[in-house]
């Protein structure tokens, strides 16, 4: 994530401080440790970072015949046993008191913890969380602290299986973190760290007849912790999945495949390179490797299998001069059907290991995509396979409110699911690589995958890139990375890692992933600047930009030539014009790696982003920050209201509340702005040829796919409700091509008094693996008739004065206007009191995180925040030949004048007029409009507008006209920092009642309107740091705005978090009016 700047306490001392600092924060560097006896424990050691494990290997499973491979799951290979579940535990809260030698013994009387998990979701400590500059202090690295640093024991006792006799037996980590050390029966097995990527043992010769005893030593900060800086909760323990894995003492340990595309696009060369590793102790002749390709019907492709030697394998021989070649086993596939993210199409390689004799001791195999990566020549567009595609991207990192970061494969399959269905295709690893089974989904799914290291220095920016005791760790953390993914057709893109400075470090993880796989590009967002071009600025020159201000960040001069796209974070609008027009000579593709941050109410504007993006040469997309809400189930210990908490609600020492930034809630429910990417990213999209005619314009922004593989419906909806569905014919249209099609010949008789729209609706034909048939891909809405303009007052009645206020009574209803505050303050129908609090000018909102935190309008907007409406005058008056009560109101010094005119008919209907005349000197407005409050009791919304989730001017492209019904609770959003919420724009009417269809309110617009309703007061909104803050107030505060600013959201620590200037209010004249009515019983 960016740099925040969050400054700690800093330690004054004589003299300079910054040139003493280390620390981005400016925090001063740590007092170096005295020389010692070498006695160095293994995690502060920078150059080791795992004793005794086995190399990195691709993610295969060991089965006892090729059928087995190609259909039966692991659990089913009678080679794995998974030691997940209740293991022994003990907990100290520093190195030292943990119980010493534990591992010596069977423990007896520990607590049992589930395994995986983070300890601290277990009530172990507390969970942490930092965006960045460490959890803990002091920052010295390698060294960590031993006054308060966790460190958790774990034991199990397992059992081999009988048939595993004479089997290399593999233990395996999924993730630990941060280090660890392991024993078996008492014996020192090994030591891994980087807690987000597999370490894997071979324990065969530990083991012993009968029960066997694994022992766990984890520390929660290790060096390795230097290096994982992310912007996440630091939690600890291990939280991925621990097995064992039966294996041929002679087996095939890993091997690499590569798919090559001809210049057509047609056939491609199929490569593959496995590694045997003998582990008999004595030679093995006779042995073959065998490699047969099966099409998704589990047909075999290759006439006759590749076949090669384990003895040309081991003893091959690798030249002096040049490099070995890839291919040890290779052929032309002819005409395979390619993997892309619309047509994921899957192979299955199988790999088998057979003796002299034919007898197979194993088969492994994996999911086989064939797809290119390349870049567009002339534009640097992304290509796959040949097609022009856009990266439609969403960073995602892990995380569950109960769980932490030990997701299960169902908690991961919701998450890639909901980022399939709602068109992302691209998914950032943000900023570590994720549990395998993330990457099998995408492979089926279809979605494109950024992989990156498990790497970030925020806290100290680029110290240890030029520190060479660090670079074997650097270079670790993505070839482990490489090795482990390198054959997921999914995987399009590398990364070295996220803010993590840039030096020789980097270069050398850049070198050696570059070599090592030639087919995917790299990314790395930090590569900035080339020192010795001409016209480089070094970062103490005063012309460098402030490490926030990622907005007006070009080349400097050039980014460094190891990176294979022009990465940066969080654009405005004019930063791709920047960077695309920069005359540098550089035409590398443009990536946001992150871009609208959305935390809390935010991620406006965003169809004015892809508009853009699309129209320019070079940009190929971005990753919107970040998926889930980062927020932690707790509980009020007052009231045991359950509620998001986030970082500081733990007593946390060393935190930053930055913690919630998801366009889905941390329980996974989607939020609005995942409608807008939906709409926004949708492979086919309609708009007006000729409205009047009825012809629609159809363009197909699939990269693959036709639009016949789609079933279109045209839904004809009558003052928002769908009265028609109909079918239309297949529309046979190919990929960036369009047509037009006519569909009058659909359109009802229109009645005069009723407004109507149609949608355009595609559905999947079939069943995919992650949607049913007839799922929606895709929609636009079209409007073929006008607004219905209202006019319900034209006989008012006369009010009649009292000291205090003008009365009017009609058919039951009384309405009254207070002479104290020029409001309506009483709406009775029947002696029921429907308005509960006065309906007065309002400007301001519950300012949402960005407004607060990032553009500051209680400082930019002050006025309007600090200034209220005075009443200036509130007299009898005739406004259009309607006889009504006229208020004046002024603020900000007179600069502003507000006039509210009231008019009842005899049907007791109210009519509101509305002029605002602002001062062009005064700031832009929050929004115009008025704010009352109204009933309790009426909790059941319906309304005509845009829905059904909240919407705003610069966020509600996703969302169509309709009629929609809701209770309150479910019409608001529930942001854990609670804030501006519920809005939705274009609303024709909206009625709030009581459930069933009792009495209520309805209010009626002549114009489209924007409207939201809370049970709480916005003052309590403002306030209120966590949701269960927010109390009734015995009344439901109702907004009727002419017009709400947009929620922006570019960032949310600069002036690039307000809205785009178009979606904001500026000062002038504006009018509008409404009717409010009272709903019968």
């Amino acid at each position: 994530m960016m740099i925040r700047i969050i400054i700690i306490a800093l330690l004054f001392i004589t003299g300079n401080v910054c040139a003493l600092a280390q620390l981005v924060d400016k925090t001063p560097a740590a007092v170096p440790s005295a020389p010692e006896v070498y006695n160095t424990e293994p995690y502060e050691d920078p150059l080791v970072s795992g004793i005794n494990r086995d190399q990195s290997r691709a993610t295969s499973y060991s089965f006892t015949s090729v059928a087995d491979a190609l259909s039966k799951s692991r659990e089913q290979s009678g080679r794995f046993l998974s030691l997940n579940g209740d293991w022994d535990f003990s907990f100290a809260l520093k190195p030292g008191d943990e119980p010493a030698d534990f591992y010596k013994q069977k423990v007896s009387g520990w607590k049992k913890i589930p395994v995986p998990s983070n300890w601290e979701m277990q009530g172990y400590d507390k969970p942490i969380y930092k965006s960045a500059v460490y959890p803990f202090r002091p920052v010295n690295p390698p060294f960590v602290p031993k006054d308060y640093n966790g460190v958790g024991c774990y034991q199990r006792s397992f059992t081999v299986p009988a048939n595993w006799k004479d089997k290399n037996i593999t233990l395996h980590f999924g993730g630990v973190s941060s280090a660890y050390k392991v024993w078996v029966n008492g014996k020192f097995l090994g030591y891994a760290e980087d807690s987000f990527l597999p370490s894997e043992f071979n324990i065969t010769p530990y083991l012993q007849e009968g029960e066997n005893i694994v022992s766990v030593w984890v520390i929660r900060w290790s060096d390795g912790s230097f290096l994982e800086d992310q912007d996440q909760w630091r939690l600890s323990g291990i939280h991925r999945e621990v097995y064992l894995m039966a294996e041929p003492k002679l087996r095939i340990a890993d091997f690499f495949y590569q798919t090559k595309l001809d210049k057509n696009y047609e056939d491609a060369i199929l490569s593959i390179r496995p590694r045997l590793e003998n582990l008999t102790g004595k030679e093995v002749p006779g042995f073959v490797v065998k490699a047969q390709l099966y099409d998704a019907d589990n047909k075999t492709v290759l006439k006759d299998a590749l076949t090669i030697t384990a003895d040309a394998i081991i003893n091959e021989i690798h030249p002096r001069l040049d490099r070995v070649k890839f291919g040890l086993l290779e052929t032309t596939i002819t005409r395979p059907k390619k993997w892309s993210t619309e047509e994921p199409n899957l192979y299955t390689l199988v790999l088998s290991l057979e003796d002299s004799t034919g007898n197979i001791w194993e088969a492994k195999s994996c999911k086989l995509g064939f797809r290119s990566v390349e870049f567009r020549k002339s534009n640097s567009k992304l290509l796959i396979n040949g097609k022009e595609t856009y990266l439609y991207g969403v960073n995602r990192p892990d995380h569950h409110p109960e769980k932490g970061k030990a997701l299960s494969r169902e908690d991961i399959l919701q998450d890639v699911k909901t980022i399939k269905q709602f068109n992302f295709n691209c998914i950032r690893l943000s900023h570590y690589p994720s549990d395998p089974y993330l990457l099998d989904l995408c492979d089926q799914f279809g979605i494109m995958v950024i992989d990156e290291a498990n790497h970030e220095t925020h806290g100290l920016g680029g110290k240890l890139d030029h520190d060479p005791r660090w670079t074997a760790a650097y270079i670790e953390r993505v070839s482990r990375m490489a090795h482990r993914d390198k054959n997921h057709p999914s995987i399009i893109m590398w990364s070295l890692g996220n803010e993590a400075g840039s030096g020789p470090n980097h270069a050398a993880m850049a070198g050696w992933i570059k070599d090592f796989d030639i087919t995917r590009p790299l990314h790395y967002e930090p590569a900035m600047g080339s020192p010795k071009e001409e016209g480089y600025i070094n970062p103490s020159d005063p012309r460098y930009l402030k490490a926030n201000d990622h907005s007006h960040r070009i080349q400097n001069p050039k980014d460094q030539n190891y990176i294979d796209v022009i990465s940066r974070m969080y654009p405005a609008l004019y930063t791709a014009p920047l960077l695309v027009n920069q005359q540098n000579g550089d035409n590398r593709p443009i990536f946001f790696c992150e871009y609208a941050h959305a935390m809390g109410n935010s991620a406006g504007n965003l169809k004015d982003f892809w508009d853009q993006w699309r129209s320019l040469p070079r940009v190929i997309g971005g990753c919107i920050w970040e998926y889930k809400d980062q927020g932690l189930t707790k509980h009020d210990a007052a009231t045991g209201k359950s509620y998001y908490a986030y970082g500081g609600d733990f007593g946390e020492r060393y935190f930053d509340n930055f913690t919630i930034k998801g366009i889905v809630a941390a329980d996974g429910r989607p939020k609005a702005a995942m409608y807008e990417c939906k709409r926004i990213f949708q492979p086919v999209q309609c708009e007006w040829a000729d409205a009047a005619k009825g012809l629609v314009k159809v363009n197909n922004l699939s990269p693959v796919k036709n639009v016949a593989a789609y079933q279109a419906l045209l839904l004809i909806r009558e003052g928002g409700a769908v009265v028609s569905t109909h079918s239309l014919p297949a529309i046979s249209l190919a990929p960036g091509d369009s047509t037009i099609i006519d569909v009058k010949k659909y359109y009802p008789r229109f009645k005069k008094d009723k407004e109507y729209h149609a949608d355009i609706v595609f559905q999947t034909k079939e069943n995919t693996s992650w949607a049913d048939k007839g799922f929606v891909i895709g929609s636009n809405q079209l409007a073929l008739t006008h607004l219905v303009q209202q006019d319900l007052v034209k006989n008012t009645v006369q009010f009649t004065e009292n000291s205090s206020s003008f009365m009017a009574q009609a058919k039951g209803v009384s309405v009254v206007i207070d002479k104290s505050s020029g409001a309506l303050s009483s709406y009775q129908k029947n002696g029921e009191q429907l308005v509960a609090q006065p309906l007065l000018p309002h400007f301001t909102r519950p300012q949402t995180d960005n407004d607060r935190r990032g553009w500051k309008t209680q400082r930019v907007l002050k006025q309007w925040y600090e200034n209220k409406p005075v009443l200036q005058s509130v007299k009898p008056s005739v406004v259009n030949g309607l006889s009504g009560i006229l208020s004046t109101y002024t603020l900000i010094s007179d600069s502003a004048k507000v006039e509210v005119f009231y008019a009842v008919d005899k049907d007791g209907t109210v009519k509101v007029n509305y002029i605002l005349e602002a001062d062009p000197g005064l700031p832009n407005l929050p929004k115009i409009g008025m704010q009352g409050g109204i009933n309790n009791n009426f909790t059941q919304v319906t309304y005509f507008g845009k829905g059904p989730l909240e919407n705003y001017i610069d966020r509600n492209y996703g969302f169509d006209a309709g009629l929609y019904q809701s209770s309150l609770e479910a019409f608001m959003e529930p942001y854990v920092v609670p804030q501006e919420n519920g809005n939705r724009t274009d609303v024709r009417w909206m009625s709030l009642q009581q459930p069933k269809g009792k009495s209520g309110l309805m209010i009626i617009a002549d114009s489209l309107l924007s409207m939201s309703a809370w049970p709480y007061t916005e003052k309590n909104i403002t306030e209120a740091k966590h949701t269960y803050k927010l109390k009734n107030e015995g009344f439901i505060t109702l907004n009727i705005d002419l017009k709400q600013m947009g929620v922006g959201g570019n960032d949310s620590w600069s002036e690039v978090a307000a809205p785009l200037e178009q979606y904001q209010v500026k000062p002038g004249k504006y009018s509008y009016s409404f009717y409010i009515r009272a709903i019968k019983d």
